[in-house]
């Protein structure tokens, strides 16, 4: 059966109910994050803003997930992907060659900093409820794998350690499923009970575990099915770690790191969890102080970006062929990514004509710009091309004219005119006549793509919208493609919503915005000078490195308010990837901090979507944005808005 009308809708993977849908929508691509070597050997923590994709990847490896796969290894949607996970060993010609254990950390666990008992107690408490779980998840995944009903079969399973672990109060190995089943039962219930309970509590009566014990239960040495190993190895994943208190967290993290745990361990979590000094110093965002760690949007970014606008594409194409009603082959091929069209090219021509005369007049008399000129007007290329040469002359002289020591009226030759024609002034050029003459910018899957900042659920938002008015077409018998003009007034639509909640749901909710916008306001102002002194654009700012230690120390920040009023911003902008960090830039012999706006905000102030133009700021400056707009500097033109 499938899903609604617009598939695109369907954000998180708990909420698709079907097995077989949710294998269908899923693109190997995303496991491209993980490495083969030793994907298994060491633990791996996983991290991002919300919607990045974790909790699908985890779903990806649990028992009904690896079934449907090898039932549908041979369907075309799935041939890549059962290959993939073979690759992984963790399938196999034969069926599933795993366990995936998924547990999530919402279910109560934080709870149990609020009993009333000594801290090692409650940390006892925590291992013991999760052993429990634990214990019951996999239990019943195993009983998922070899086509049994839960709990009923339970007795068909045996556990059988091969090495001695703790001793387990209420529980003589080895046993059957149902004997750990029923033990690992009571353990959970007598810990909810502490938790329900308004008595106070006596230590003598409260279970209580030293170590994650269950690791050791559900080996796959350890797991019998008549007489023979269930799998070849055990996946034990932590989903929502973010869930849990700052102890339990930080507990939990280093326990199962030095722990040495005889199975494969996953943890996710959200970087909200993360302190302001973990996500502004350099390589907390990769591990620094745990293990193997991937940050899902930094994973993508950088030299990645393709490989990410391949992954959402086909994440797309896959949505597009799901929805009902509709038939539409390639979502890519309904987004034109061209402005060659004959009303276009008219229309370039017109603007192409307006931008050349300016461009002449502001040229006129004088003896340098003849050649640059001349070159110009005996090009021969289409209407936009045209358009765009014209205009990025308009800005070089007007950087010739800026310069503070005037050249001699001697005419600058043609090869000068190359040289400084780069793609970046082009770019500039392209915004600018955007700008002016209302042309589309932001159209086509690639800008789609860009503007997703590496988030999927970012991606999926703006795509939805766009199939929306697609599949709307389609079932009115009308092409289904999308005209670039519309494309942008549906992704200026759809962002400004966005940007309306921004307050709602996340700590200092209206001093990010605030401070958002002053930094899209500044990079608006700074990006369309006349000149374009920072083409293609500026879409961040920067600090020093030496002001990002003040910033992350908390005895500074301690003694001044404001400075911790603006860690903590930047801290919930980070997690929420509403700004993308980069750290330790070498530039103008400093080494800097930048902060780069989410792509989807240059929709909204109209800044390009390449990276590298930023603009650095000092501290004050910031501090000063908490508190009143930007504004641009006294006598000069305000270009947004």
């Amino acid at each position: 059966m499938k899903e609604p009308r617009n598939p695109f809708k369907i954000r998180a993977s708990e909420y698709i109910e079907s097995d077989e849908t949710f294998v269908r929508l899923f693109s190997p691509g995303v496991l491209e994050m993980l490495s083969a070597e030793d994907l298994w050997d060491r633990p791996t923590v996983i991290r991002s803003a919300p919607g990045a994709g974790k909790t699908t990847l985890f779903r990806l490896f649990t028992p009904r997930s690896m079934l449907t796969i090898y039932a549908l290894r041979k369907r075309e949607y799935c041939a890549d992907l059962f290959q993939k996970l073979k690759a992984f060993g963790a399938v196999n010609d034969s069926g599933p060659a795993m366990l995936g254990v998924l547990l999530s950390c919402s279910r109560n666990y934080a709870t149990l900093e609020d009993l009333d008992v000594e801290p090692a107690k409650r940390r006892r408490l925590l291992l013991s409820l999760l052993n429990a779980r634990i214990v019951l998840a996999a239990l019943q995944g195993i009983l998922t794998l070899k086509g049994l009903k839960y709990p009923m079969d339970l007795d068909q399973i045996e556990i059988c350690p091969s090495a001695d672990i703790a001793s387990l109060q209420g529980l003589v190995l080895p046993c059957s499923g149902s004997v750990l089943y029923q033990w690992a039962q009571s353990l959970e219930k007598a810990v909810c009970d502490a938790l329900d309970s308004f008595a106070p509590l006596a230590d003598s009566t409260l279970p209580g575990h030293d170590s994650l014990a269950a690791a050791q239960l559900i080996t796959a040495d350890s797991i019998k099915h008549a007489g023979s190993s269930v799998v070849d190895r055990v996946l034990l994943m932590f989903d929502d770690l973010h869930r849990l208190t700052r102890e339990q967290r930080r507990f939990l993290l280093s326990d199962v790191i030095n722990a040495r745990l005889p199975v494969s361990m996953w943890i996710a979590e959200r970087l909200e969890a993360l302190d302001v000094d973990e996500l502004l110093t350099a390589g907390a965002l990769r591990g620094r102080d745990y293990t193997d760690a991937i940050t899902i949007e930094e994973y993508w970014g950088g030299t990645r970006h393709k490989a990410f606008s391949q992954l959402v594409m086909n994440i797309a194409d896959r949505r597009a062929k799901d929805a009902r009603d509709v038939e539409i082959g390639s979502f890519a091929g309904c987004l034109p990514d061209s402005l060659d069209g004959r009303d276009w090219q008219d229309r370039f021509r017109e603007f192409g004509q307006q931008v050349a005369e300016r461009t002449r007049e502001k040229a006129k008399g004088q003896q340098r710009y003849s050649r640059w000129v001349a070159e110009r007007e005996g090009l021969n290329d289409t209407p936009r091309e045209t358009a765009l040469a014209w205009r990025s002359l308009e800005i070089l002289i007007e950087r010739e004219e800026r310069k503070a020591q005037k050249s001699f009226d001697f005419p600058i030759r043609v090869e000068e005119l190359q040289k400084r024609d780069d793609s970046d002034v082009r770019t500039a050029a392209e915004l600018f006549l955007h700008k002016e003459f209302d042309i589309p910018y932001y159209f086509g899957i690639d800008r789609l793509a860009n503007l997703s900042s590496s988030n999927i659920q970012q991606f999926l938002e703006l795509a939805g919208e766009m199939f929306e008015q697609s599949a709307s077409a389609y079932l009115l018998k009308r092409s289904s493609d999308i005209a670039p003009g519309l494309q942008e007034q549906i992704l200026k639509r759809a962002v400004k919503k966005s940007w309306e909640k921004l307050p709602e749901g996340i700590p200092q909710g209206h001093d990010v915005q605030r401070f958002i916008k002053s930094i899209g306001r500044f990079s608006n102002w700074a990006t369309h000078q006349p000149n374009a002194p920072y083409s293609p654009g500026v879409t961040g700012v920067a600090i020093s490195m030496l002001d990002r230690t003040r910033l992350v120390d908390t005895k500074v920040t301690a003694k001044i308010p404001e400075l911790a009023r603006l860690a903590m911003v930047i801290r919930t902008c980070i997690a929420h990837n509403l700004l993308e960090v980069k750290l330790n830039y070498k530039c103008k012999g400093q080494n800097w901090m930048i902060l780069y706006l989410n792509r989807m905000f240059c929709v909204h102030f109209d800044l390009p979507l390449q990276y590298g133009g930023w603009r650095e700021k000092k501290l004050t400056d910031l501090v000063g944005w908490l508190q009143k707009d930007f504004t641009p500097p006294k006598g000069q033109l305000e270009l947004f808005e």
